[in-house]
Order: C-alpha cells, then sequence, then structure tokens
C-alpha cells in the first residue's frame, strides 16, 4: 500500500518559492551590474583607503553615467583644465550616442589601470571594447585621465599638464610656446605676427594662445588623454586645434596661421554661409598650406604658385578650370594633401582683396555652404566678373 505524502504540496510550494527568490536576485543582481557606468575589475589593485576608495569609485561611475546620458556634471571636472577636458569628453559622449540599442546593454568600458602620480592625483586608464556576437572584440579607445581627490569626490582632467610637466615655456607675443628642447624662434614670431595680422584684417582684437610643439597626430591625442582611438589610428600628419585657446603643432612646426584664419572667420561668419572652397583658399593665402613638406617645412603659398606656374609650363594645353573643379593631384611630390584647388582660390582671393578689399574677401568667404562650386562662382562673377566661360584666361593672367 503507498502511503499519502501530505507534505508534498508544501514541499512544492517551498520549492517554487525558492526558484522565485533566485530568479529576483538573480534579475536584481543583473541590473545592478547593468547600472554600472563602467567595470571595476575585482582584480584591480586601488592604491587608495576605503574612505577614498569609494568616493573615487563613485566619482568615476558617476563620470561615465553622465557621458552615456550626454549631460556631464561640472563638479566632476578639474577646474583648470576645464574647457579642454569637456571638449574631448564630447568625444566619448559622441560614442554612447552613436550605440545601438544592443550595444548599449553590453559592458564595453573597463578601469584597467590606477596610481598615483602626487599625494592627490592618481592615472587612470579605461579601455572601451566594442564585442559583438559575430566577430572578435574591437579596441575602441585606451583613455587617460588625471584623478584629482577634493573634501568631496574625485574631480577629472586630461593628462596635458602632467605630461608636459619638463617642458620647456617661451612667450612670442600673445603666443605661449611649449616645446621640449627647442624652438625655432624665427616662424615664432613669423605665426605670432600672422596670427595679429588675421585677426586685425577681420575687424578682430588678437588672442592669446598656448601652443605645443608636438612632434604628430598620436602625441596629440595621448596629450589629450587618448592613448588609442579605433578612428584616428594611423594618422599621423596632422595638429590638431583651436580648442579651448590651445594649439597643437603639425609635425614639430611653429606656424599654425592656416587654422587660425578659421578660428577667426569662425568668429564673425555663420557656418551656413561659410564656402569652403573660399576659405581654404584665403587660408592658404594669410597662412599656409596646413602640411609640411618631405623636409619638414611648411609649405606655403608662395610656394605652390611657383609649383604651378612650372606645371603649367611642362603642360601648356592645361584647363586651369579643369584643375579647379576637379581638385586634381598636381604637388604630391611636396604633400599628398595639398590642394590645386584651394591653391587656385587662394590666387583668386588676393585679387579680390587687392581690388575689393576685405569687404570682398567677406563676400568671398559668405558665398554658401549648400552648392559651394556653384555660389562660389556666382560670387566671383560678382565680385570680379570671374567665371566659367573666362576661367583660364583670368586666372592666368592673376598668376602671372
Amino acid at each position: 500500500m503507498t502511503l499519502l505524502n501530505f507534505n508534498a504540496p508544501r514541499d512544492f510550494f517551498y520549492k517554487m518559492i525558492r526558484l522565485i527568490i533566485i530568479f529576483v536576485l538573480t534579475l536584481v543582481f543583473n541590473s545592478s551590474i547593468a547600472q554600472e557606468a563602467i567595470n571595476v575589475p575585482q582584480y584591480l589593485n586601488l592604491p587608495l583607503d576605503s574612505t577614498s576608495e569609494q568616493k573615487f569609485r563613485k566619482s568615476l561611475n558617476d563620470l561615465f553615467s553622465d557621458l552615456y546620458t550626454g549631460n556631464i556634471n561640472k563638479a566632476l571636472i578639474t577646474p583648470k583644465r576645464f574647457n579642454l577636458t569637456v571638449s574631448q569628453l564630447q568625444v566619448l559622449i559622441n560614442y554612447e550616442a552613436r550605440k545601438t540599442d544592443s550595444a548599449k546593454e553590453l559592458q564595453d568600458k573597463f578601469l584597467i589601470n590606477c596610481y598615483p602620480v602626487s599625494s592627490k592625483d592618481y592615472i587612470v586608464k579605461i579601455s572601451y571594447i566594442n564585442q559583438n556576437q559575430e566577430s572578435q572584440p574591437i579596441p575602441v579607445f585606451a583613455i587617460t585621465l588625471i584623478a584629482t581627490e577634493t573634501n568631496n569626490n574625485f574631480t577629472f582632467s586630461i593628462p596635458l599638464d602632467y605630461l608636459t610637466r619638463y617642458w620647456k615655456t617661451k612667450i612670442f607675443g600673445d603666443i605661449t610656446y611649449h616645446f621640449r628642447t627647442e624652438i625655432n624662434e624665427h616662424l615664432a614670431k613669423t605665426f605670432n605676427h600672422k596670427n595679429t595680422e588675421i585677426a586685425k584684417k577681420l575687424g578682430l582684437k588678437p588672442q592669446k594662445f598656448n601652443f605645443y610643439l608636438t612632434d604628430n597626430y598620436q602625441e596629440i591625442l595621448g596629450l589629450l588623454g587618448f592613448t588609442y582611438s579605433l578612428t584616428s589610428n594611423g594618422k599621423y600628419r596632422d595638429g590638431y586645434g583651436v580648442n579651448a585657446n590651445t594649439i597643437f603643432a603639425v609635425m614639430n612646426n611653429e606656424d599654425f596661421s592656416h587654422d587660425i584664419f578659421h578660428y577667426y572667420s569662425g568668429q564673425i561668419n555663420k557656418p551656413k554661409n561659410r564656402n569652403w572652397i573660399a576659405e581654404e583658399g584665403i587660408a592658404y593665402l594669410w597662412g599656409n598650406a596646413y602640411y609640411t613638406d618631405t623636409k619638414g617645412d611648411m609649405i606655403t603659398q608662395q610656394q605652390l604658385v611657383e609649383e604651378l606656374k612650372k606645371y603649367l609650363a611642362n603642360n601648356p594645353d592645361t584647363s586651369l578650370f579643369s584643375l579647379f573643379k576637379n581638385d586634381t593631384k598636381i604637388f604630391s611630390h611636396l604633400a599628398p594633401e595639398i590642394s590645386v584647388r584651394s591653391t587656385i582660390s587662394g590666387i583668386i582671393a588676393n585679387h579680390i582683396e587687392q581690388e575689393k578689399g576685405t569687404d570682398g574677401i567677406l563676400k568671398l568667404i559668405n558665398a554658401g555652404s549648400k552648392d559651394r562650386f556653384n555660389n562660389y562662382l556666382k560670387t566671383t562673377n560678382q565680385l570680379i566678373g570671374l567665371n566659367e566661360d573666362n576661367f583660364d584666361q583670368k586666372v592666368r593672367s592673376f598668376i602671372k
């Protein structure tokens, strides 16, 4: 005879309760993990006492939570480098905004190192990893920040000041140069003069800048806290600026006047009106061609005009309008980035400045950002009668 087990329903009930509790706790645990904006692995050695570690963890998590939402709490940013730091963190905000919903569910930020460099300052290194089921994990960013302990929390800054603490400084007019060993004083004085001249031409007061003489773009990224960036890997010939009145050199060259023109132009001209065929030509003319040649010297508009003369002499049947329209590569022997369109635009701008002064230059700049090629020619026709039909004839006369 089989005995009835009157405890069976009760056992089943308790088992179900235990399963429900385990399920709820799992959800809570997973939710708490998802709410952590950055993963701090258990194996990571944090050289902080318990009180400081608690403040650090909270501040770090709050910062990366803010980057996710796009609203940074100012109390988390070190005051000295506030604007430059915020501008670099905007790169991470933009990255978060582009992520798909499935990517947002994955933990992709990891604290990988932390160590003191003073009694209150710590180097903090964070990695971003793009993870999905279809491919191997891809490193996206390696970030370095300086975390500074305060009474209430930790604040964060780019590592620029720490990494350049042994660099020399020298002032030329409105420009404070930061450099390791030596500086070309002639070029530094030239840039200071151009800074003043360009600002005054546009009716502005010359500004003061901090200028860091950097060897290449990857070094600049490191000074700004991006030890590695997926979108910039291999890029090395560019400079960076103007940002928070800070400039980083193009391949260790003291003359950054190309982008100084763009900077001042942006102070008085609206983006929707700025015609970049005109802007680049004026930047070549008033500043330089931005890139250095094979010897490391900054390429000038005067140098490019002479090279264009040689090209036309060797290729007498060349259509200048075709060169201009197609932006044909004819200066690769100097630098692969140099534009013949911008060179010709600079030649045209020079003639407009001579004929119409700064007012003519401003009209050319404001030819319009949309349909920029046709709007550019429409404006040159209005200013000096230059159009597609007479382009070759007139521009050849400008060159001569």
